[in-house]
């Protein structure tokens, strides 16, 4: 229980306070997101780990499969309509056994994935080695950004395009696609930021894409290496993060490609583009057709694992039923903050901290609650 107790501590603030201040309410609260969670994501991800593990896959590659942490941070919080419906079960499909080893296995993801803080409490979120870091910028070429005020201009035009990209196709979650990472000491007083953009096309390699739109990105994988001199970078464990100093040099690498300065203008305005195609797309978009992409999108991120497994990632039919209860989902989001109001009412801040904690960690562990 220390471990699990550890976690929701740890997280509770970001329950009442949000992202800055705000909770992600795009393209719906994510209470509502964690609600539709609850009728099939914990469930799946547990029997499809449990199976590898029985395969004899190792823990070290079961977390490389579950790229990346960000995201899997997230888990953690699938339980939060229950403050809004103490009747509904956060893992259904699970007994209380196996929802308790849901959580405790995400907690050992996460220590194989961050070699610092596995919570980021530090502001930091270490995923590379020295050695790691050290072979993406010893002796490599990088694009220096003084007096470059156009090519930096294009680096923070395609890094915001990538940024909004993430957050449409993957419903609201840009974890599944986004991960930032550091600060490294590459110099003195030098620090990189990694910013990681993956799974840019998701559903290409399967029967169809999720969106069409996202065909024509060029790569399925970007990343920035950005280095900053007087800088300070902090990283929480949701991939919030602060930047201050001055940014002195970087790369841009697309799948294995080391981009130019004019490709990585190029490339800045196709993501812009693709970025108002698919901001043309869902234009229309009902809840119910999102749950649907979410349904397709979490499913989907489960196709290596299914993969190894020899069995088919595709939704189950009937799941698809979760689009018919949008109006049970929103009802449970806002009773959850009606709930949470009356539960922190009075308290300061320590005292909220450890009150959301205990909620759910009682929830987890005791019948119930």
């Amino acid at each position: 229980m220390n471990k699990v107790l550890e976690v929701y501590r740890t997280l509770a603030k970001f329950v009442v306070y949000g992202a800055r201040g705000e909770p992600p309410l795009w393209p719906f609260s994510i209470i509502e997101t964690n609600w539709y969670y609850t009728k099939f994501f914990p469930k799946e991800i547990y029997y499809t780990i449990k199976a590898l593990e029985e395969k004899g896959i190792s823990d070290k590659k079961i977390a490389e499969l579950c790229w990346g942490p960000s995201a899997i941070t997230h888990w953690f919080y699938i339980i939060e309509p229950t403050i809004g419906d103490s009747t509904l079960n956060p893992f259904e499909g699970l007994s209380k056994e196996e929802g308790i080893d849901f959580i405790e296995k995400i907690v050992d993801i996460l220590s194989h994935q961050r070699k610092g803080d596995v919570f980021c409490q530090d502001m930091k979120n270490i995923l590379l080695s020295d050695n790691e870091v050290n072979q993406l910028v010893k002796d490599k070429e990088f694009i220096e950004t003084k007096d470059n005020s156009e090519i930096e201009k294009a680096l923070r035009g395609l890094t915001m395009s990538l940024w909004h990209y993430t957050i449409l196709v993957q419903a609201g979650h840009r974890a599944y696609s986004q991960e930032f990472h550091g600060p490294y000491l590459v110099e003195k007083k030098k620090l990189l930021l990694i910013k990681d953009f993956f799974n840019l096309k998701p559903g290409k390699d399967a029967d169809s894409p999720i969106w069409n739109f996202s065909l024509k990105l060029p790569y399925d994988k970007i990343r920035v290496l950005e280095v900053y001199e007087n800088a300070e970078i902090q990283i929480d464990m949701f991939n919030h993060y602060n930047v201050s100093g001055d940014l002195v040099r970087f790369r841009v690498i697309a799948e294995d490609l080391n981009l130019t300065e004019e490709e990585i203008k190029t490339l800045s305005n196709i993501c812009a583009n693709v970025v108002s195609e698919g901001s043309r797309t869902i234009r229309d978009f009902s809840k119910s057709d999102w749950v649907k992409k979410i349904i397709e999108l979490r499913y989907l991120w489960l196709k290596p694992h299914k993969d190894i497994l020899g069995e088919d990632w595709s939704p189950p039919m009937n799941v698809y039923y979760l689009a018919n209860k949008t109006d049970e989902a929103s009802r449970v989001a806002e009773q959850f903050e009606k709930n949470l109001i009356s539960l922190i009412k009075g308290l300061s801040p320590d005292e909220i901290v450890e009150k959301v904690a205990q909620v759910f960690v009682d929830i987890i562990y005791h019948e119930g609650a």
